[in-house]
């Protein structure tokens, strides 16, 4: 038959009922709809109403549970602002029950599409409510691009419980924020077939079976052999998600790529500072050199976006016009490097060989053509399996814990507050003026 069968998908999990809305025509005197919401790091957050699925029973029994509940104040972190919805028509509520929920979709501003009532969860305590992430499936549908993920139920993380479905899962729903930071940079995929502590290896050329719907670009690099050598390289580009679900399923934890952009190899977008704490200090040192390094660079007129390196360490990145050379990236660092280094010798060091190191590494090295970094929202094949995340700089301080930044608390925090790095993408600022003042 040509006729096409639409079929509607649905899913379904608990939420947290946070207040009513009053009711109207047939249910004047009882409620409307419900408040739903979920726990995150922040507190609990607004996700929508759900005004279907109820018989008159339930109505009235969930009444007379809600009742006892009623508060003067939300209980949500943020208030929501309910469109043609009253204020004086709300009513808060404890935090307290738990019910399900089915629903068409989640939509891109985080909330629910089509929900309807299915029942109350009273097995399920309220703090432990989260959102529940719709596992990846074996076989992911673009159009007509088909990709086949393998091995979904391997452990990557085993005494984590993570397995590698759970890593696609992650990076399937990242990628909205993830792909732009990404794209048109040459890719060098760092493989771990056996999960995070397993052994590693590097491949830069795209290997012969990688699908032909992922572009490439050839570009001549040194190789890793004992005798350097200079070969053509034919790089994958990781411009959508399922060039990006394809690396992962490939074995691909964290994501490598150049600080430049195809059409300008030899124009990085932006300077990094990449500071790595030695054996003798800690984190707390590397948020000091962290702070000393964003001081001389808003003293110099420059805006710069910290992230956790997913590591030990911390990653402060300066945007550029893509006007200046490699040379001229890595020499302004050495010169910021060396100044902080100077003046706190105890705290910060320009010193590369590892045995004559103290203090807190601010490694100018990372700036040259060919360079990679481990991209933001990275996942970092450390116990408990680390995100390298965006920062505002006032996070940079000494409650800062890189290890609180999981696949599901990233998840939420992009869901919360949106790519805390987009602006890195469409800043664009110039060394010269700063370079004159340094120097």
């Amino acid at each position: 038959s040509r006729a096409w069968l639409k079929l509607k998908t649905h899913h379904s999990q608990e939420f947290v009922i946070a207040g009513y809305t009053k009711g109207q025509g047939r249910r004047s005197g009882r409620f409307g709809s419900l408040l739903l919401g979920l726990s995150e790091e922040g507190g609990l957050r607004y996700v929508g109403n759900v005004g279907t699925g109820f018989g008159d029973a339930e109505v009235g029994r969930l009444g007379k549970l809600l009742q006892p509940l009623v508060r003067p104040t939300t209980p949500f972190e943020e208030a929501p602002r309910l469109a043609k919805v009253r204020k004086g028509d709300i009513v808060w509520v404890e935090p307290r029950l738990v019910c399900e929920v089915e629903f068409a979709e989640w939509t891109h501003d985080e909330r629910l599409r089509a929900p309807s009532y299915r029942g109350l969860r009273e097995d399920k305590p309220p703090e432990e409510v989260r959102r529940e992430r719709e596992p990846v499936g074996s076989e992911v549908r673009r159009g007509k691009r088909v990709l086949k993920l393998s091995n979904l139920n391997k452990p990557f993380w085993p005494e984590e419980g993570i397995t590698k479905g759970d890593l696609l899962t992650y990076y399937r729903d990242i990628a909205p924020v993830l792909v732009p930071h990404l794209r048109d940079r040459p890719f060098t995929m760092k493989r771990y077939p056996d999960g995070a502590g397993g052994k590693f290896f590097f491949q830069k050329d795209a290997p012969g079976h990688m699908p032909d719907w992922i572009p490439t670009r050839r570009f001549e690099v040194s190789t890793r052999d004992s005798k350097r050598t200079r070969r053509e390289i034919d790089f994958a580009l990781v411009n959508d998600e399922l060039a990006l679900l394809w690396v992962v399923n490939m074995g691909c934890i964290d994501l490598n790529t150049w600080y430049s952009r195809v059409d300008r190899p030899d124009r990085p977008d932006w300077v990094l500072f990449d500071l790595d704490p030695s054996p003798d200090v800690g984190f707390a040192e590397t948020i000091e050199v962290a702070l000393l390094v964003k001081q001389t660079l808003d003293l110099v007129g420059l805006r710069s976006f910290p992230k956790t390196s997913g590591s030990e360490g911390l990653h402060v990145l300066v945007p550029l016009e893509r006007r200046h050379t490699y040379d001229e990236t890595r020499a302004f660092s050495e010169i910021v490097a060396g100044a902080i280094a100077r003046s706190h010798p105890r705290l910060a060091t320009t010193e590369w060989t590892k045995a004559r190191r103290r203090g807190v590494l601010i490694d100018s090295n990372q700036n040259g053509q060919g360079k990679t970094i481990a991209s933001v929202y990275s996942v970092r094949p450390k116990p408990g399996a680390p995100v390298s995340t965006p920062l505002r700089w006032e996070e940079v301080n000494a409650s800062l814990d890189p290890a609180a930044f999981t696949m599901d608390a990233v998840l939420e925090r992009v869901a919360r507050e949106g790519d805390l790095y987009s602006d890195l993408l469409t800043t664009r600022q110039s060394l010269g003026a700063a370079l004159r003042v340094l120097r």
